[in-house]
């Protein structure tokens, strides 16, 4: 992850990045990943602010009963989530389908890293390009 390829702020929208992947923030900002040399590859990027309460009812949603800390919830949040999004499965069915797992993927090549990064925890994801045939 290089900062010059990630933009955090208010001005982040489809306008102002139009072919990053874009994630929207609680406190209004956006996130914008937009790396060089995508060679056909899908991205995805979700970013949660790291110290926000986590709702109940979303912990009851993703399944989970033991006590969650901020930071490692919205870690497993956004892993799903851009998994979801290169997947093209909606969050809410993977979430029901998954909980906040990383299923085995099969043959998918699909890569994620996931950081904590000033106030944020952010996780970025690859998919290698699919075969046209498919």
């Amino acid at each position: 992850m290089s900062a010059q390829t990630v933009h955090v702020g208010v001005d982040v929208d489809r306008d102002t990045h139009p072919d990053a992947a874009r994630s929207y923030l609680a406190d209004g900002r956006g996130v914008a990943w937009d790396p060089p040399g995508r060679g056909g590859c899908r991205l995805a990027v979700d970013a949660e602010l790291a110290a926000q309460r986590v709702p109940g009812a979303v912990v009851r949603r993703a399944r989970l009963t033991e006590p969650v800390e901020p930071q490692d919830f919205w870690a497993r949040w956004t892993r799903a989530e851009v998994l979801a999004k290169l997947l093209d499965v909606p969050i809410l069915l993977w979430v029901r389908e998954h909980g906040l797992l990383v299923p085995d993927l099969g043959a998918e090549a699909v890569a994620w890293r996931t950081y904590a990064w000033e106030d944020l925890v952010v996780t970025f994801a690859v998919r290698g390009p699919q075969d046209p045939a498919d």
